[in-house]
């Protein structure tokens, strides 16, 4: 157990391991992003799991490296990779997390892969019938959770009572948002609305100690309407997609009207800061990862596509889930229910 002094006081280190061969841009983003973080935060230990012989010699001697040689194809199926695949940089993060030797464990590897073993690797938490992947969208007046956007494409009526509980838990406790509106996608406002799934979690949701707000529709849901939004991983995975998709089109589209002229190009001039402000919240480096929620341990999912600030974003968000011991809140909340 390492400590460092800060006015007088012996603080414990955080230990947050890094995958270090995950995503499209790594190991280069890793390695710049992790060298930049040794520099700058004093309460966090790093330990990089990848190729050795590709990283050794590129990072401060306090970043420890840990060999992982292996490689989880994009289409290879996160069940078989499990089984056979030991000395992945995901299966040795998780491994030496069931260890307790490092506190978080942050990848932008492949998700399916990381949630796999995660949550068999680790186990769940008690009182956790199924994990959920919680990630945050922006809106016009902030940000919101949805939960769960990719862990499992189906879900009983119970486990999306539990994503409403974790989701408000998580939201309560590291966002810092007082009795956070918890809400269900639905097809409709009124209650008679949704499948049968649908309206069970309902009932569970109304009648759990927390500030249900009902249904919502997907025209609502950027309208701030709910700070927590409860869903399947189907359907959340395909609204995160859509979402990314939007985004990218509009951006698109904004660039080619400022290109037609000379009017347009001296408008956006002038609208500069207003146009960076609005890429920059709509950007997913700016959340930095999603987290798998319901497992025993602090497991972030970054973008494929992150660069240094969704890295960093990350850290910090793992980092002060550690702080807030939010798996030991949720497993206590659980338990009351």
């Amino acid at each position: 157990m390492t400590y460092y002094k800060n006015c007088d006081i012996l603080i414990k280190m955080i230990r947050i391991g890094i995958d270090a061969m995950g995503g499209d841009n790594a190991p280069g983003v890793i390695l710049d992003t992790v060298s930049e973080l040794v520099r700058t935060v004093d309460d966090v230990q790093f330990v990089l799991m990848g190729r050795e012989d590709i990283l050794k010699g590129k990072l401060p001697e306090v970043v420890e490296i840990v060999d992982a040689p292996e490689v989880i194809g994009a289409d290879e199926l996160p069940s078989i990779a499990f089984r056979k695949k030991k000395r992945t940089s995901i299966a040795v993060g998780i491994e030496l997390q069931k260890k307790n030797e490092i506190d978080a464990f942050v990848s932008a590897g492949n998700t399916g892969a990381f949630v796999a073993f995660a949550t068999l690797g680790l186990g769940k938490l008690q009182n956790v019938k199924k994990a959920g992947l919680a990630t945050f969208f922006p809106t016009k007046e902030g940000r919101f959770l949805v939960i769960d956007v990719g862990a499992n494409a189906e879900a009983k009526a119970e486990h999306l009572f539990q994503y409403g509980i974790m989701g408000s838990i998580y939201t309560e406790e590291v966002m810092k948002v007082r009795a956070p509106r918890v809400g269900i996608l639905s097809i409709g406002e009124e209650e008679i609305k949704g499948n049968s799934v649908i309206k069970e979690a309902r009932e569970l949701l109304k009648s759990a100690e927390i500030n249900f707000v009902g249904n919502i529709e997907g025209h609502m849901i950027l309208r701030d309407v709910c700070d927590v939004l409860v869903c399947d991983g189907f359907v959340g995975n395909s609204l995160l997609k859509f979402g990314e998709g939007v985004v990218n089109l509009i951006m698109e589209l904004l660039k080619e009207g400022i290109s037609t002229s000379l009017k347009a190009k001296f408008g956006a001039l002038l609208m500069r800061d207003t146009l960076y402000g609005i890429a920059r919240r709509m950007n997913y480096d700016e959340v930095g990862g999603a987290i798998i929620l319901g497992v025993k341990g602090i497991d972030i999912v970054c973008h494929g596509r992150s660069g240094k600030q969704a890295i960093k974003n990350a850290v910090q968000l793992a980092v002060e889930c550690k702080r807030r011991d939010v798996n030991r809140v949720i497993e206590q909340r659980l338990g009351q229910v």
